[in-house]
């Protein structure tokens, strides 16, 4: 007979509620990658934040674009470039502008992102129905 450990016995509920905690994108990617369950704990998290900010990370489009995908209550993001290279380009602005967030979002930060053109800005741009801030240069 197989025992069920204590931590499976937690609701995915709760298991998202703690992984909205993490704030490091890296650790979220560990802890996703722990068992289904948790992965789907990790999804949910992403579902309820009302900011994201991936400066100081080393960010792809597609990875960027996946993460906001799941985080429809979306209000902020930040995707600035870091110290490390954040590679967003006007692809993963339009990657971005597919996801059911962005009429919600009232603030984007771009700074610095040299991969990132005024079209690229302006397609983002016409979509988010709420912005109240934008930051690019």
């Amino acid at each position: 007979m197989a025992v069920e450990a204590e931590i499976d016995r937690l609701p995915i509920d709760l298991l998202a509620h703690i992984f909205v905690l993490i704030t490091s994108f890296t650790d979220l990617a560990q802890v996703s990658s722990v068992c289904r369950k948790w992965r789907k704990g990790v999804t949910q998290s992403l579902g309820g934040r009302h900011n994201l900010s991936f400066a100081g990370c080393k960010m792809d489009d597609v990875s960027t674009a996946r993460l906001v995908r799941h985080a429809y209550s979306l209000k902020e993001l930040d995707i600035s470039r870091s110290r490390w290279g954040c590679q967003i380009s006007d692809n993963g602005l339009y990657q971005i502008s597919l996801a059911k967030c962005v009429s919600n979002l009232t603030s984007i930060s771009l700074w610095g992102m040299t991969g990132v053109t005024d079209k690229g800005v302006a397609h983002l741009m016409s979509l988010c129905l709420s912005l109240q801030i934008i930051v690019h240069t």
